[in-house]
């Protein structure tokens, strides 16, 4: 209907089809189809007069092609800031709260994929102000932006409460198409932030349960893009328990689905994961290989944001397999990013910290590792982080008490140590209880 609408020069009818017909290929994530049907009634929209109706018709298009070549190309496809930057002079003048969440999230995604976390919060910013003037739904989608974007500057105890909030405004029948039109389910995002804030707050086991609720519910939601992010992003927390089985077997599920659905980004955070859970199985010499290769991959799409945590786990491998002097430049070039003024990724920034810190010890700088640890020490309190700050109190502690600095060590371990009330059966808080009975042998 779409093409004999536009070959019998009804254009309005054409462009309503052409939407239509994209629509229905996107949510079965035809996605070549839905950016050429899409790209058909963009072609054309400008032929009718201008008017309030030509407008929205092509705020849906131009919100549709957005979405599409998202999930074809990932976050960072300058096709989906092509097809939006034009949108959001129409959604502003249209005055639709909704019209205007959906432009400004993939214009936001687009900025903070790139690693330019700080330019991104005036974006969640607006769309938190223009929330105010819509529905349930508006606030929402506004709040899920909120809390990834105070995940990534490191505020995770606002991006818990955003998460709530998110929560007491979700309903799953009612919200069901929100992934289709912005990529993600609400639910599964506050699953994915959520497992890696309650582990760095210090509440393992709660993490972990929202972690295997996260993948209950995004295999039931079952939207291919939404699934990958909770295999990838949402895997984290068997990386920081060590749990390199774990870590692995959703790793290559996420690998598969981006080579059978189309969807490179998953292809690529899927062999990173591998990856990190060869380091966290002690294959170091295996992992550099592979997280070199994913992270190669990763940047040539123009990402940063999360290949710098993969950076740090490199540096690790390196420096586990004996290549101190790359280990150290990796790490180094790590933390100037993220010391650079537009970007600020900070939820990882006090590890980072510790992992210098670490390996300067191994080099034999000892003076140098003190002072990274302190560091990563300051940071993690101010974060209210206490895995992070457990780690590096652990470090920190053993390089004491090499120095015979044994009761310095232990009063410096032991109130970390105690602060825990759950998850005192993995992998941080044994090292920490054994390494505290040495200290008090």
């Amino acid at each position: 209907m779409a093409r004999h609408c536009t070959e019998a020069n009804l254009v309005e009818k054409a462009v309503g089809y052409w939407l239509k017909a994209g629509q229905l290929a996107l949510g079965r994530m035809a996605l070549p189809e839905a950016i050429a049907h899409l790209n058909c009634g963009l072609a054309i929209v400008h032929k009718l007069d201008q008017s309030p109706q030509r407008d929205g018709l092509e705020l849906q298009v131009r919100g549709a092609l957005g979405t599409a070549w998202w999930a074809r190309k990932g976050w960072m496809a300058e096709e989906m800031v092509d097809a939006l930057k034009p949108a959001l002079k129409i959604a502003k003048a249209s005055g639709q709260p909704g019209a205007i969440i959906q432009v400004l999230w993939g214009l936001w995604v687009y900025y903070l994929i790139r690693g330019r976390v700080r330019e991104s919060v005036p974006l969640a910013e607006e769309a938190l102000r223009v929330a105010q003037e819509g529905d349930d739904e508006d606030l929402l989608v506004a709040r899920v932006i909120a809390a990834a974007t105070h995940f990534w500057h490191g505020e995770l105890t606002e991006a818990v409460k955003q998460g709530d909030a998110i929560l007491a405004l979700y309903d799953e029948r009612k919200h069901w198409h929100i992934a289709d039109q912005f990529n993600h389910d609400p639910k599964t995002i506050v699953g994915i932030y959520g497992q890696h804030c309650l582990w760095i707050l210090g509440y393992p086991d709660q993490a972990l349960d929202i972690a295997r609720s996260k993948d209950e519910h995004a295999r039931w939601r079952n939207h291919p893009f939404d699934l990958g992010f909770a295999l990838t992003q949402g895997a984290h927390i068997y990386d920081y328990l060590g749990d390199a089985t774990a870590l692995r077997v959703r790793a290559e599920e996420a690998e598969r689905l981006g080579a059978e659905r189309g969807l490179p980004t998953f292809e690529i955070m899927g062999q990173a994961l591998q990856g990190v859970a060869l380091v966290r199985a002690g294959n170091y010499d295996r992992a550099v290989p592979v997280l070199r290769a994913a992270i190669e991959r990763w940047h040539s799409t123009g990402a940063r944001f999360w290949g710098r945590y993969i950076r740090g786990v490199l540096a690790e491998a390196l420096a586990r397999s004996g290549k101190v002097e790359q280990s150290l430049e990796v790490c180094d070039d790590v933390l100037a990013e993220i010391e650079q003024p537009e970007c600020r990724e900070r939820w990882h920034y006090a590890e980072l910290l510790r992992l210098r810190g670490w390996i300067l010890s191994v080099k034999g700088d000892v003076r140098a590792a003190e002072q990274s640890y302190g560091t990563s020490l300051e940071w993690a309190r101010q974060q209210q982080a206490k895995s992070w700050e457990l780690r590096a109190a652990m470090s920190l502690a053993r390089l004491w008490r090499d120095q015979g600095k044994v009761q310095q060590a232990r009063e410096l371990l032991a109130p970390v140590y105690g602060w825990f009330t759950e998850g005192l059966h993995t992998r941080d808080l044994k090292e920490a209880k054994t390494l505290l009975e040495e200290l008090a042998a």
